[in-house]
Order: structure tokens, then sequence, then C-alpha cells
């Protein structure tokens, strides 16, 4: 995969993770994605493939507020599209008390799970909607107790393009990991380890059920993103055979 390539996979591969949680619509300089069942949530409440270059920035902004405004809620995310300008965008945002979080986009570059697999005797990995107990578990342990992101994890699983995996060792949820098939594109998504367990092989398991999984499907692409502020995500990534291939521009509202 080049660069491009890999770029433009990970974009397609986030419309498909904000379409698991909020309905989108095509404006005149975006698509709005709002969900009310998830009003707290960024992904779920965005404007993607922002369009500003034709227009007034300040007037546009003003009609993305009304937009969600008039549906009961905040528009917390800014993603501008590929070809728009991110100067225009960041002057914009960042003068209205917005911040910016870029998403590092990567790539497979290696296949190979020999060596990945951990504790196998200790490690179990097994589908979250079997265990969606176990699931709740993890994602509330990663979000410090929040139930709105346990509720959205539930509603993931709805989407028949989406399975997730659970981490178990005797009996404890330690890790998940999901696989997000849009079209051509198999895209890791979702990977957490619990602070106690890293470094124990728990990333290593999921990523080799991950790989297993792709070699089946045989996904023309496959592809993962973390923030780019996140080191240790990004470091995880790379020691199961990601690379990164460059930067996605967004911007958050600060509180979201």
């Amino acid at each position: 995969m080049s660069i491009e390539e890999i770029i433009s996979a990970v974009r397609r591969s986030e419309r498909a993770w904000c379409e698991q949680l909020g309905m989108g619509e095509s404006l005149e300089f975006g698509v709005a994605y709002a969900s009310t069942a998830f009003p707290n949530l960024r992904e779920a409440n965005q404007l993607r493939d922002a369009w500003i270059a034709d227009a007034s920035p300040s007037d546009v902004y003003d009609k993305v507020e009304e937009y969600y405004r008039e549906r009961g809620l905040v528009c917390r995310m800014w993603t501008p599209a590929s070809g728009q300008a991110v100067e225009p965008v960041e002057a914009l945002l960042l003068g209205k008390g917005w911040r910016r979080a870029d998403l590092l986009a990567m790539g497979l570059v290696s296949r190979d799970t020999d060596g990945l697999m951990g504790d196998a005797e200790s490690i179990r990995v097994l589908p979250a909607r079997a265990m969606r107990r176990a699931y709740r578990a993890s994602r509330l342990a990663a979000s410090g107790g929040d139930e709105t992101q346990a509720d959205a994890g539930a509603e993931r699983l709805n989407d028949s393009r989406y399975d997730a995996f659970v981490a178990v060792i005797e009996g404890e949820p330690v890790g998940r990991v999901g696989y997000l098939e849009a079209g051509e594109i198999g895209r890791l998504a979702d990977l957490w380890v619990s602070p106690g367990h890293r470094g124990a092989g728990v990333d290593r398991a999921l990523a080799a059920h991950f790989l297993q999984m792709a070699r089946r499907l045989l996904p023309k692409y496959v592809v993962a993103c973390v923030e780019a502020s996140d080191a240790d995500g990004r470091a995880i990534l790379e020691q199961n055979g990601f690379a990164a291939a460059g930067e996605l521009p967004r911007f958050v509202r600060n509180g979201a």
C-alpha cells in the first residue's frame, strides 16, 4: 500500500466508524453526523469532509452550529476534506476555542502472526457478542466508568460489518479489539489493553486474532489509526505490524 492509499483507506473507514453511531447528512459544506442517542460523543456528532474554501469561514461555522442547535445537539469535531487547506480551518476553529487533535493513519506492513500469540494458555480471545458483560466491563474500565461509552460499544455490536473480541485472563477482561469491514478495507479498531496487563502479551494476542481474521476475509487494505498524540497506542500498533503513513487533521471542541 502506498501512503496515499493508506490515508484514503483510513478516511473511508472513519466514515464507516461514524455511521455506526450517527446519521450522516450531506450539506454544502461537508457531511454532518448527528446522534440524539449519543449527544456527548464527538465521533457521533461531527462535521466530516468540511469544506470552506468557497465561502466565508465564519458563515460556514455559524451554519454548522445552527444545524446542530436545531436538533438539540452540539457539533463536537471537524475533519477537513482531503482537498481543503488546513490553515483557514485551523484559524477559524482555534479562534473559537477549539483544539487540534490530529489522527495518525497507519497501514499494515507485516501480516506475520508468528510470535504474536502471547501466553495462549492464560489469554483467551473471545467474541464480544458472546461475552457482552465482559466487553462492557472493558469499556467501562477504559473510560473511567463512562456508561455512555459502554452503551456506544454495545451499539457498535449491532453493525454486521463489525466484530469485536475480548481478551480474558482467569475470567477477567483485560483487553479488546475490533475488526471493522468497510468495503475492501479491514480496519483494526478500538484496541485497548488494561494498564495492569500491558507488556504481558495481551496486545500481541489481540493483534494476532485480528490478523487471522484479515487472512480469512482478504481485504485489499488493512489499516488502523490512533490519535497522533497517543505515543503508547502508536507503539502498540508498530510492535504488531503497522507503520505510520501520515496525519489527518482534526479539530475538537474543548471539553468534547
